[in-house]
């Protein structure tokens, strides 16, 4: 899992409103809307639960210790989108206690090898590589006006690029894979039946719609952005040029928290 720092997160909470309109034009959809959609839960399913469940986020510092401003960027996008939510005071063990006390029923914590969402009372763990993989194929597919048989790469085949894949082949886009490891591509693109690309200078120039799943910086240039270019990105640090950037801006998904957190968020009313 990529370490946020502070500097990724601090802004969250004071931009949301700005942030669901930057992605309502994009992609039609509101934040909230696109967690349901990737979560496959209702709308009123959501609006239900929002009224009746309790949110918190617990800051944990196992490991290289508390980002400043995460859990409180967890709690505000969750609150953004509708549910009572609260960052503990209390960290760690004591914030579990703390959280439970105060009557939340959804927890959220992150350590550094994982970042989960947990429903209490129906004993649900939804992880944040799967929801954020989810979640940016919903925004893709809401972006691109559908993308069932429509080829898109999927760049990485780490833990979200290998939930990507997998996703898309339930939404009925033809997937191809590519990592810089060619035996974990070959693996992904074995498991389930997907295009193995061996070079990603070619295959950037043949697909337009892109999953970025890879913490490589500049990998995607501006020669390699078409007029039909929409691009996912879910990597951390982004992975386009500073001109690639300038060319698809309007037609590129990107953020730190909000996506994963709200489907997380969404996944455990499943």
């Amino acid at each position: 899992m990529t370490r946020l720092t502070s500097e990724d997160i601090t802004n969250i909470p004071q931009t949301l409103d700005q942030y669901d309109l930057e992605l309502k034009h994009k992609t039609g959809c509101t934040l909230r809307e696109i967690a349901c959609m990737a979560a496959s839960v209702s709308e009123n399913k959501l609006s239900s639960a929002s009224a009746n469940l309790k949110v918190a986020a617990i800051p944990i510092s196992s490991g290289q210790g508390i980002i400043p401003h995460f859990a409180q960027a967890v709690q505000a996008i969750t609150h953004h989108i509708g549910f009572s939510s609260f960052t503990t005071d209390s960290y760690d063990i004591a914030g579990l206690a703390e959280a439970v006390n105060r009557k939340a029923q959804i927890i959220f914590l992150a350590d550094d090898s994982s970042f989960v969402a947990v429903n209490l009372p129906h004993m649900l763990v939804v992880d944040n590589n799967e929801a954020t993989a989810r979640g940016y194929v919903a925004a893709l597919e809401s972006m691109a006006r559908g993308i069932r048989n429509r080829q898109v790469l999927v760049i990485g085949a780490g833990k979200v690029g290998t939930q990507a894949i997998r996703t898309l082949k339930e939404w009925g886009a033809r997937a191809g894979i590519f990592d810089i490891n060619a035996e974990k591509a070959e693996m992904v693109a074995k498991e389930y039946g997907v295009t193995k690309e061996d070079d990603l200078e070619q295959a950037l120039q043949h697909y337009s719609l892109l999953f970025d799943a890879s913490p490589a910086s500049e990998i995607i240039q501006a020669k390699h952005i078409k007029s039909d270019t929409m691009i996912a990105a879910c990597g951390i640090p982004l992975g386009l040029t500073a001109q690639a950037y300038s060319l698809v801006k309007d037609r590129l998904i990107h953020d730190p928290l909000q996506i994963g957190v709200a489907t997380m968020l969404a996944m455990t009313l499943r």
